[in-house]
């Protein structure tokens, strides 16, 4: 899970958190990052370059359905 203090949002946090997760994803071999997103925060993770793949069912909010979003990392080797 990934979250920032309501107070930070737009101070560049979220990002340096996300090119951090892709880095080390990266490193250890990870060609693929799924998230499932509050839906308020799907257009932060596609400014991060996710694409939106679908919906699931929140695990917390009943009748609530979540976007599911990808991030495709570099494949091992580029």
């Amino acid at each position: 899970m990934l979250f920032v203090e309501p107070a930070s949002i737009g101070h560049g946090i979220g990002r340096r958190l996300m090119e951090h997760l892709r880095a080390e994803a990266e490193g250890l071999g990870f060609e693929l990052i799924t998230v499932a997103a509050d839906p308020n925060a799907e257009p932060f993770y596609r400014a991060m370059g996710a694409v939106r793949t679908g919906t699931i069912p929140s695990g917390s909010i009943p009748g609530r359905r979540l976007p599911l979003l990808a991030l495709h990392l570099a494949a091992p080797g580029w």
